[in-house]
């Protein structure tokens, strides 16, 4: 619903038919319901075992011989199968479900067209007669990697020009983009009227500006596990920094353990703070969630500009997490 009217402005400006935006959020869902089960699990038994304890049914559990921990086995095999779960869903069907959403958001936003069946190899249309094609774009710092521009003659849709550079960059003092170590051929029909190479060069017609090649979804959450690993090493043997990659590689692991975590973590503030009622659990369970979103958002910026190795930002805040539930 919050999305809905987030995005009705451009539902309206763009005369955006019901079944491009009700398509866009059937395909948004899952991304939604992967970030929000490791928070449900929590609330879950913080609210399950807290009543249970309010009622003073595991007291009677343990009047019967019947230990804490056996109790909480169910929640802990719930748990695990909730987390092997979603780490299924992000290897098999969130990702298209994430590049179709991509492709419809640009749609209701009014962006140009561009493929997104391959994420690592971008397609995108210019605001002239040319199309972009690139198989890395790094939107912070405004560098694209492997970059080609096809130039075209609209009336008969033939190639005339095409540049290709293994690096381009935004220049802010020139306002254009500096194409690095690349060529430039150009065609008079079917035959090559001009080829010459370059070290660095600027095109002044190529006027598209970094916000124009912007993307809401990031790329690692549009391929799998194996996908990007490809991706991270085919970048890192063109010499590009693929540590923000490498952080978001072990996040695909580490991000569905979380849900084991938080039903650990569960437990001990469940049975402490049972007898105060469910709303008390609720409380409990939303500042558990920010305080692990602080700490994941803290870890992975700290992973993103090498201050800690990219295993240890994914991976600490399920340790720290976990050695508090323990």
């Amino acid at each position: 619903i919050f999305t809905f009217f987030e995005l009705l402005s451009d539902i309206i400006r763009n005369k955006i038919g019901w079944a491009t935006w009700g398509s866009y959020l059937l395909n948004v869902s899952p991304s939604m319901l992967y970030q929000v089960t490791p928070l449900a699990v929590l609330l879950a038994v913080l609210v399950t075992l807290g009543l249970l304890q309010k009622s003073n049914e595991l007291t009677a559990m343990k009047a019967s011989g019947i230990s804490i921990y056996r109790t909480i086995v169910p929640v802990l095999v719930i748990s695990c199968f909730l987390a092997a779960g979603l780490f299924a869903l992000e290897q098999s069907y969130l990702p298209y479900a994430n590049r179709r959403q991509e492709t419809l958001r640009n749609q209701i936003k009014g962006r140009p067209a561009q493929t997104y069946l391959r994420p690592d190899r971008k397609w995108i249309f210019g605001q002239k007669n040319d199309i972009y094609y690139y198989e890395f774009h790094d939107s912070d710092r405004d560098v694209f990697g492997s970059i080609s521009v096809f130039e075209f003659d609209p009336r008969t849709f033939q190639i005339t020009r095409r540049i290709y550079a293994t690096r381009a960059q935004w220049d802010t003092v020139l306002q254009q983009w500096a194409f690095t170590r690349g060529w430039v051929r150009s065609f008079r029909g079917a035959a090559i009227e001009d080829f010459r190479r370059f070290d660095v060069a600027t095109f002044s017609e190529l006027s598209e500006q970094p916000s124009y090649f912007k993307k809401e979804v990031r790329q690692s959450s549009e391929m799998n596990y194996e996908e990007l690993n490809d991706y991270i090493n085919d970048l890192q043997q063109s010499g590009f920094d693929v540590v923000r990659l490498r952080v978001q590689l072990h996040k695909k692991l580490a991000y569905p353990l979380i849900t084991i975590v938080m039903a650990v973590l569960a437990v001990p503030f469940a049975l402490s703070t049972g007898r105060r009622g469910a709303l008390t659990g609720v409380a409990i369970a939303l500042l558990i969630a920010v305080g692990y979103w602080v700490a994941s958002g803290l870890f992975e910026a700290m992973g993103n500009v090498n201050q800690l190795p990219p295993a240890l930002a994914a991976w600490s805040p399920d340790v720290i997490f976990a050695l508090a539930g323990a």
